[in-house]
């Protein structure tokens, strides 16, 4: 067992609800990250309903536009969660703008074959009241490893269902007592994005 450093993680939160409305998919972030800190290790949520994030394909689009300061955390970061509802079948259209937006970082790894996302760590928080979250972890995971994140096993978590307590602590306790797995789940996502994000802080991968 190798002794854990100080990292960070970045949650890009692609609910549509603003604060102070909170919202499923944010109280599960809040939950994965407290487990998260027992690991070493560092978590920011990052609302993007709240920000100005123009449609397109470029890092940044404009005056105005608040992604490049973002994508600046997610560069700092050795962690990175995509966080999303299911709408209709498929993540929210928060979670495919930013998707659309990376995409010149993309082109930036097929001239180069390099990737700003070498050695750091990806994974999903899913919710939403239907089925589908397989399919977006998939999406989402395809999209990860091709532009340079590393998956390690058992980098999901889910929760399908309908919590109704207003508070971010009733909403925990709500996901909790309809799914008692999920803390548990939540313990080892967590051991697995951490242990992974040191083991490739300390040993790089050599070619990334």
């Amino acid at each position: 067992m190798i002794d854990l450093t100080y990292m960070k993680a970045i949650f890009l939160l692609a609910t549509l609800k603003k604060s102070p409305e909170i919202s499923n998919t944010e109280a599960l972030c809040h939950l994965l990250m407290q487990e998260l800190q027992k690991n070493k290790v560092e978590g920011e949520i990052v609302k993007l309903v709240e920000h100005n994030i123009p449609p397109g394909l470029k890092t940044n689009m404009g005056p105005g536009d608040d992604w490049p300061q973002i994508l600046d955390k997610v560069l700092a970061s050795d962690i990175l969660i995509f966080a999303t509802p299911i709408w209709w079948g498929i993540q929210s259209s928060l979670m495919q703008r930013i998707i659309e937006r990376m995409d010149e970082l993309n082109d930036e790894l097929l001239e180069t074959g390099k990737s700003e996302f070498a050695n750091k760590i990806g994974g999903v928080v899913i919710t939403g009241a239907e089925d589908g979250a397989q399919h977006i972890i998939g999406n989402l995971c395809n999209f990860m490893s091709w532009n340079g994140l590393t998956i390690p096993p058992a980098c999901s978590l889910s929760f399908l269902g309908w919590p109704t307590a207003d508070t971010l602590d009733g909403r925990l306790s709500e996901m909790l007592k309809k799914d008692k797995k999920l803390a548990d789940n939540a313990k080892v996502m967590a051991g697995n994005l951490s242990f992974l994000a040191n083991l490739l802080k300390q040993n790089p991968l050599p070619h990334a």
